[in-house]
C-alpha cells in the first residue's frame, strides 16, 4: 500500500525542490558556498589558520541559520526582528495590585447591595426574583 503523509496543519507542509531541501534551504546553502570556499581559499596565504577558521565560520553561520533555523514557528529574520525589537525598543510594564483590585471590587459590591436594600426598603422598587 502506498503512503502518503498528510500535515495535521497545513503551515507545516514544505515544498521540497531537491534532495528534500526547499528552495529556501538550496538559497542558504549556496550563498554559504560562495561566500566561504572563496575567502576559505584566498585567506589561507593572508590570514592565520586558527583566526580564518573563525572568520569562516562566522560568515557562513548567517546564511545557514537563515535558510535552516526556525523556533516557534518564526523563521530567523523574524526571531532576529522580534529580538532587536525587544532588547532596543522600550518596555512598558503595568504594575496592578492584584489584592487593592479584589478589595475594592468587594468593596463596591457591598455598597451596591447596600443601596439595592435601601431602595427596596423606601418602596422605590421591588424585589423580584429573588
Amino acid at each position: 500500500m502506498v503512503k502518503v503523509p498528510i500535515p495535521a496543519e497545513i503551515r507545516a507542509y514544505k515544498s521540497k525542490l531537491i534532495l528534500g531541501l526547499s528552495v529556501r534551504q538550496i538559497i542558504a546553502i549556496a550563498g554559504a558556498l560562495v561566500i566561504g570556499v572563496p575567502l576559505g581559499v584566498y585567506g589561507r596565504g593572508h590570514i592565520p589558520d586558527d583566526i580564518l577558521i573563525w572568520l569562516v565560520m562566522f560568515t557562513v553561520v548567517p546564511f545557514a541559520a537563515w535558510g535552516f533555523f526556525t523556533f516557534h514557528d518564526m523563521r530567523f529574520e523574524q526571531l532576529v526582528k522580534v529580538m532587536l525589537h525587544f532588547w532596543l525598543c522600550p518596555q512598558k510594564r503595568v504594575y496592578e495590585d492584584t489584592e487593592t483590585n479584589l478589595f475594592c471590587r468587594i468593596h463596591e459590591e457591598i455598597i451596591e447591595e447596600a443601596v439595592i436594600a435601601q431602595r427596596i426598603e423606601s418602596g422605590e422598587y421591588e424585589r423580584t426574583g429573588v
